[in-house]
């Protein structure tokens, strides 16, 4: 197999942090050179992920590590040093299969940190992580940000080593098949099993005007038929026939697309009026000198 660049390892971060420490350099948020993997630092690294605990991210990166090519720089970003501010939940998206298929699923798909913590908070469970967990667990161990370097050939890069490596397509058919946006976000929720009511609406209505697109192409007049020969008065019926259903589908076609746009425009409203207000504060203006209480009063006599 042909050797992989180092953008495309989702755990990249990671492993900057570990061959930064190798090179003996402090942790702090800096760019160092670098080009070539030092004497001892693949070990370094292959120790790393054999330590990690057992889950599908550890059986990509210990069949990657040996085709990686050496980055050209170590980037040491604040996510690498920064204390955590409450304690990291690493593991538990590491090694729940439900969850860790539906994060996986979903930043392959580009979605962004903040829509995939909400999603998978909205789960039963009571999961309740908090952005900070999801953003450190994302850029540490499954990073697909495009400002990061996941850009789309390092995205198609990956998914061409787990198509053709040493095991890797079974381990992760399902984000071969629902990931690296080959559909609708809509029928990745729904293969997820995690689908609102208004997505499955969603995926519908966008599968039937599919439908229709095909039947009107296929129902255009200039498209030629055939029809037995002889017979022109049933040519110009089958002609008519074809006419009146091409102009009941667009019609359909019309009123699909319609209620689609009405159905987007009432979720509006109804998330704004479900939208919590911000909570406001009236702070009184600090007046100077003492003021009279008799001033509250019309006199102060009794």
């Amino acid at each position: 197999m042909d050797k992989i660049h180092w953008d495309a390892n989702p755990s990249r971060k990671l492993c900057e942090v570990e061959l930064f420490k190798h090179e003996g350099y402090p942790l702090r948020v800096c760019t160092k050179p670098y080009g070539k993997f030092t004497p001892g630092a693949k070990k370094v690294l292959m120790k790393m992920a054999e330590n990690m605990p057992e889950c599908k991210t550890k059986d990509s990166l210990i069949e990657m590590l040996p085709l990686l090519l050496p980055p050209q720089e170590l980037k040491i970003q604040q996510s690498c040093v920064i204390r955590d501010r409450q304690m990291p939940r690493h593991d538990e998206l590491l090694t729940n299969d439900y969850l860790s298929e539906i994060v996986r699923t979903l930043a392959l798909n580009r979605m962004s940190t903040g829509e995939i913590c909400k999603i998978v908070n909205d789960l039963d469970g009571n999961y309740n992580f908090s952005f900070d967990q999801m953003d450190k667990f994302l850029f540490r161990y499954w990073n697909t940000r495009a400002d990061h370097g996941w850009t789309i050939h390092r995205q198609q890069e990956y998914e061409n080593f787990l198509i053709e490596g040493y095991g890797l397509k079974s381990i992760f058919e399902f984000e071969l098949e629902n990931g690296f946006g080959h559909l609708a976000q809509s029928e990745v929720l729904i293969n997820l099993g995690i689908a609102t009511p208004i997505q499955w609406i969603d995926h519908i209505m966008g599968k039937t005007l599919q439908n229709l697109n095909s039947s009107i192409d296929m129902l255009d007049p200039e498209n030629k038929f055939s029809i037995r020969s002889g017979y022109p008065s049933d040519l110009a019926n089958a002609y008519k026939i074809r006419a009146s259903r091409m102009a009941m589908a667009k019609e359909l076609s019309m009123m699909l697309n319609r209620f689609s746009k009405s159905r987007a425009d009432f979720q509006k409203v109804e998330d704004f009026n479900n939208a919590e207000l911000p909570e406001f504060r009236v702070y009184r203006k600090n007046t100077t000198g003492h003021t009279n209480p008799q001033n509250n009063y019309s006199n102060g006599s009794g």
